[in-house]
């Protein structure tokens, strides 16, 4: 659980759930219209502080596994610090999520992890920390899904970091001046977990009624008279 290899059950599922969900077809348009105004994945911009402001981590209880700070120190301290192929993983992630909002032919990012061969790499996107525009296109289908596959070493280490919030830790620029801008939270990540469905029509609840059937003309006669 936690451990970003391979994706399955537990806290692993839950992250990707997360991150999917803020890449949506729907909510894909929510985070271009905040980079229009901040650019989140620009380089001033750290990635456990956007994980955090997009409700992308676990917030569900694993026994013995503190899954939520794993992923924070994972995104603050390891991912940071990762290169493959001369490129920045970190640098190599941005340069993706910022095609992925600005090029038309995405319609939505879908994200796995997957374990790989040399357990001496750093973490990497497959193939090799794309970072150009033309590298970056080749993750993109016919269907305008781009996928970002991360490539993971080992397990991640029983270290946590302590989870970002609104009043501390923000992205400052070389100033020391915040260039946050609201809304800090983008999403909630309750707001980001599967929609509950209606038995009867198979609709996220709250967005259709269920109609009730209507009683038939020889239904109403008998009851009049009674």
């Amino acid at each position: 659980m936690g451990s970003l290899i391979p994706i399955g059950g537990g806290a692993d599922a839950e992250i990707k759930g997360r991150l999917n969900a803020a890449f949506n077809d729907t909510n894909i348009g929510i985070v271009r219209n905040v980079v229009a105004s901040e650019n989140i994945f620009d380089g001033r911009h750290h990635l456990h502080r956007v994980a955090y402001r997009l409700g992308t981590y676990p917030t569900k209880t694993y026994p013995g596994d503190n899954a939520k700070g794993k992923w924070f120190f994972f995104l603050k301290q390891i991912l940071k610090n990762a290169a493959y192929n001369g490129v920045s993983t970190a640098d190599s992630i941005r340069a993706i999520l910022s095609y992925a909002l600005s090029a038309q032919g995405v319609k939505r990012v879908v994200f796995d992890a997957r374990q790989g061969l040399d357990p001496n790499a750093d973490h990497y996107v497959d193939p090799g920390n794309p970072a150009t525009n033309v590298d970056i296109a080749r993750l993109v289908d016919t269907t305008g899904t781009l996928t970002v596959a991360l490539i993971c070493p080992a397990p991640l280490p029983n270290t946590a970091a302590p989870t970002p919030n609104q009043d501390a830790d923000l992205d400052r620029d070389a100033n020391g001046n915040i260039i946050e801008k609201k809304p800090i939270k983008i999403f909630d990540p309750a707001n980001l977990a599967p929609p509950i469905l209606l038995k009867e029509t198979r609709q996220p609840k709250g967005k259709t009624k269920v109609k009730k059937a209507k009683k038939t003309k020889a239904k109403k006669g008998k009851a009049k008279k009674k």
